[in-house]
């Protein structure tokens, strides 16, 4: 009987906090691609975004998700690049990150990964970058 109320007393302890392995300042970035007019990541950029809500576990960070798009995309996508950083943030907040610590941008095609003339296609662009800062 004794051996059983101890494991009821540590199932309903509290896990132990994880120890951040970051410092305070380090700057860490991930890109996440996108389809065309899309802004709903596939599998990869899903496995990416969890990696890193994993590997920040136990730190206090910031995240912050830029969302851009590609010259093909201006004029009837207004809103794409945002829509992408929303989509991205919605995915690092069901890996349990609070919302508090995520920053949503709409870069739009201010800063494209790759110059390309007006209306051409380049997925590089159709993006959201990551950056993680370690507080």
């Amino acid at each position: 009987m004794r051996n059983l109320s101890a494991l009821l007393l540590l199932a309903v302890l509290p896990a132990p906090a994880l120890a951040c392995t970051y410092s305070p300042g380090e700057v860490h970035e991930a890109t996440l691609y996108y389809e065309f007019d899309g802004s709903s990541l596939g599998m990869l950029g899903d496995e990416t975004l969890k990696a890193v809500a994993v590997n920040f576990r136990g730190c206090e960070v910031i995240y912050i998700a830029s969302g851009h798009i590609d010259a093909s995309e201006l004029g009837s996508n207004a809103g794409l690049g945002q829509a992408r950083a929303e989509d991205a943030r919605k995915r690092l907040q069901a890996q349990g990150i609070p919302a508090r610590d995520i920053l949503v941008r709409d870069m739009k095609f201010d800063r494209p990964a790759k110059a390309t003339p007006p209306g051409t296609r380049e997925p590089i662009n159709r993006r959201v970058e990551l950056v993680v800062v370690v507080r």
